[in-house]
């Protein structure tokens, strides 16, 4: 298990701290080095970057997964079923047929004009609380 070590006073006058400490240990370690608990975070983690920043298609493309079990499992243990729902949703979409790699930007402006998951990041971007409630909690 990844522990970060804050000081007293740190915690007591930069509260913030403690949320980057998290956020640090969740994107920069190895699963293999984090508690159970921490893995689940770090799915969920991931998964919410990739839908901020580029939606279902960027998740699906960056991660490169054709089993989204461990993830929606993470998901639910947190508390975030509504997030597991749409993901299971887009996902069985994704793993629907057999794709090709994007190989450049353009390659992935194309495809995200077809707009193949827009109703799914929609959903998600609905969903309240947000995904940083539940790493929060």
């Amino acid at each position: 298990m990844i522990k970060r070590k804050l000081s007293q006073k740190i915690i007591k006058t930069e509260e913030y701290q403690i949320w980057n400490s998290f956020i640090d240990i969740l994107a920069m370690e190895s699963e293999d080095n984090l508690s159970d608990i921490q893995k689940h975070a770090q799915r969920a983690f991931w998964y919410d970057s990739e839908i901020q920043n580029g939606g279902h298609l960027q998740y699906f493309e960056n991660q490169k997964m054709n089993d989204f079990t461990n993830v929606l499992n993470s998901l639910k243990t947190i508390g975030a079923s509504q997030h597991a729902y749409v993901l299971k949703n887009a996902s069985e979409i994704f793993l629907s047929k057999h794709r090709k790699p994007i190989q450049s930007i353009l390659g992935f402006i194309t495809k995200a004009k077809k707009g193949e998951y827009d109703k799914y990041d929609s959903e998600y971007y609905e969903i309240n609380p947000d995904m940083n409630h539940y790493l929060n909690e």
